[in-house]
Formats: C-alpha cells, sequence, structure tokens
C-alpha cells in the first residue's frame, strides 16, 4: 500500500449498493475451512463490504464459479501474495480454468490490495509445461496483459473510515465491522516504534485498534542483553508515540501465550533458520511482562485493553492449538477471531 496515504476506495468507484459482488482469487483458491488464517482475510473483506452497505456478496470458494454471474468481481490475491503466484500441480487444466477467467465479458474487475498482476506474463512463463488446453492460451496472452493493465484498477480498501486496526499479521483477528485494517505481516513492534507510529496510522483516523509484539517475543527479545529493559524501553517509546497521535480512543491488544514447542512452524515464519529464540519458559515469561507493561501503560492514560481470550490458553498455561489455524502456524482461527464473520456479531467463543 501506498506510504503517502493516497489511496484508492471501493465505494468510490462502486456507488449502486444493491450490484452482485463476488470476492475470487484468480489463482488458487480460498479455502472453506474457517481455520484457515489466508481465508479469514477474504471473509473480513466480504464483511467489510457488507457494512459499506452492499447487500449482495458472496465469498467464492469453487474455481469454476462462472464470474459472468457476476456485476462485480473482487480478486484477492492472497495475504501472502508478493507478486509471484504460488501455483500447485503446475499449467494443468485447472489453472486453464481459472486464467481464463480474465476474458469474462460484462462484469467489472477490481485488484484488492495490488495492481493488478499480468496474467499474460503468466501464460507465457507457463505455457511450455503446460497441458493442451493450457497451451491454447498462449494466442491471447498479450490480450490478457492489456486487460490488466487497462480494464483492472487497484483498490487499496472498501471504504474509508475514521477507525483503524493498524499491526501485524495477526491483527485482523480483532477486527469489527467499521475499521479499515492495516495488516503488515512481519511486523515488530520495534520496528514500527522505529519508524513512528505516524507514518502508519492514518491523519483522519479517530479510533485506533493496535497489534503488536508477538514477533518481539518469538524471535527477537531473548536475543538481548536484557529482555525485560528492552521492554521497558518499547513500551515507554510505544506510549509517547500512542500519545502524540492524539486520538480520541486507542485500544492495544496484549501478545498471545507461548503454545506448545511441538509446535510445526512453516518456514516463512522462521528468523535465521530458526522458528523461535528462547525456552518456552523464558518466552511466555516475557510475553506475561508485556502484557503487564501494556496493561499499566493503558491503566495510566484511559486507554482500552483488548485482552487475551480466556479459551486462547490450555491448562498448561500455553496458547492451545484449538484455537490456532490448522494444521501448523502461529495465527489464530477465524473462528476465534473477535468478529463472527457468519452472524455479524462478536463471537460468544471469546467471551
Amino acid at each position: 500500500m501506498s506510504s503517502n496515504f493516497n489511496f484508492t476506495y471501493f465505494t468510490d468507484y462502486e456507488k449502486n449498493k444493491n450490484i452482485k459482488i463476488g470476492v475470487s482469487a484468480i489463482v488458487g483458491k480460498i479455502s472453506k475451512q474457517i481455520s484457515s488464517h489466508k481465508a479469514g482475510w477474504p471473509t473480513m473483506i466480504v464483511n467489510q463490504l457488507k457494512h459499506a452497505g452492499y447487500t449482495d456478496v458472496t465469498l467464492i470458494h469453487d474455481q469454476k464459479t462462472n464470474w459472468s454471474d457476476f456485476e462485480v468481481i473482487i480478486i484477492e490475491h492472497g495475504m501472502e501474495f508478493k507478486g509471484v503466484f504460488n501455483i500447485f500441480g503446475g499449467a494443468n487444466d485447472e489453472l486453464y480454468d481459472q486464467v481464463k477467467r480474465i476474458f469474462t465479458q460484462g462484469v467489472r474487475l477490481y485488484s484488492l490490495h495490488v495492481d493488478m498482476p499480468m496474467i499474460g506474463d503468466l501464460i507465457k512463463v507457463r505455457h511450455k509445461t503446460g497441458t493442451e488446453q493450457f497451451k491454447s492460451l498462449l494466442d491471447k496472452a498479450d490480450i490478457a496483459n492489456n486487460i490488466c493493465t487497462t480494464s483492472i484498477p487497484r483498490v487499496d480498501f472498501i471504504e474509508k473510515t475514521e477507525k483503524l486496526v493498524f499491526g501485524d499479521s495477526h491483527c485482523f483477528s480483532t477486527y469489527r465491522p467499521g475499521f479499515m485494517v492495516s495488516r503488515h505481516d512481519g511486523l515488530t513492534m520495534h520496528g514500527a516504534l522505529s519508524r513512528g507510529l505516524n507514518t502508519y496510522v492514518y491523519p483522519w483516523t479517530k479510533e485506533l485498534i493496535v497489534y503488536m509484539g508477538n514477533i518481539d517475543v518469538r524471535h527477537h527479545l531473548m536475543r538481548q542483553a536484557d529482555p525485560l529493559v528492552s521492554i521497558d524501553k518499547m513500551i515507554s517509546d510505544y506510549e509517547n508515540q500512542l500519545k502524540s497521535l492524539n486520538l480520541d480512543s486507542i485500544t492495544v491488544v496484549e501478545v498471545l501465550p507461548i503454545e506448545n514447542v511441538s509446535r510445526k512452524i512453516p518456514k516463512t515464519g522462521w528468523y535465521k533458520k530458526m522458528p523461535y529464540f528462547g525456552t518456552w519458559e523464558e518466552r511466555s515469561a516475557l510475553s506475561k511482562y508485556i502484557n503487564i507493561k501494556i496493561e499499566m501503560m493503558c491503566l495510566a492514560n484511559g486507554w482500552n485493553v483488548y485482552y487475551v481470550p480466556n479459551v486462547f490458553t490450555n491448562e498448561a498455561g500455553e496458547l492451545d492449538f484449538k484455537v490456532m489455524e490448522k494444521p501448523q502456524s502461529v495465527h489464530i482461527s477465524r473462528e476465534f477471531h473477535y468478529w463472527n464473520y457468519e452472524e455479524n456479531k462478536i463471537n460468544d467463543k471469546i467471551q
């Protein structure tokens, strides 16, 4: 997203709130599993659309769903998309079925969060190893690139509001309707404070939910000469920077308990070839300490605390695997997010 806060909004393009909207991947698919962290993001996008007043919104899971059944398709490229598609199974007939949808007539397409990737380039790179059906797309590769360049605008957010959830990849688990969400995967509290919260929080924001610190506890604090002193310094800086934002309302989210070390963590979550640094006991003590400091900071300033729900912790004091995404990784399952997207209310499971 742009660092100068010059964003584009879906509501500026589509004024008719009764249009039929689909939210879909173009390569790969959006999982139906409630335990899927990645599917939680487009599920939240659907809720944002409904909050913005759109009455007919569908999250598309089936890769063969006909886009011509919709007036608008918002293409969601996946939380981990960094410009290159992660393709499983190669350039097969299934990929053909997905990619050919770029040529759908009579539907308005939008690319969510990023400029539309060049589907024609994907076709050109993959066609030599593709099935005969996929190879048939080669003659249309330049047409596909022209569509991506001229006919699919980027939208950064669904709507502009004065409420913001900001933080690392965990942050949108605390989403509630009416909030924009600025998610920065891999963001540390130390890194955000070094850059300055004012460079992340939008000038029009009045109400903020901020969620950072889990990555600091997992990878970085036990590498410091005195981790508790490092936390004290960060929290002092955190407090001063939050004060300087002059917001009407601030909610600070506590960091998570530490899961059992048997948990498998994908290499994308490793740092310096390690899934974490420090023993469970050491990191657990740090998470408790940083949460005490967060509570003290909020109490002193009249800010709110988003406490870790009791259901997150098992009898051993660990982050319970049952609330985490399956089958592995570090995030909280959508089943235990603050907001119940299906029933559009606060999630009973975290009460």
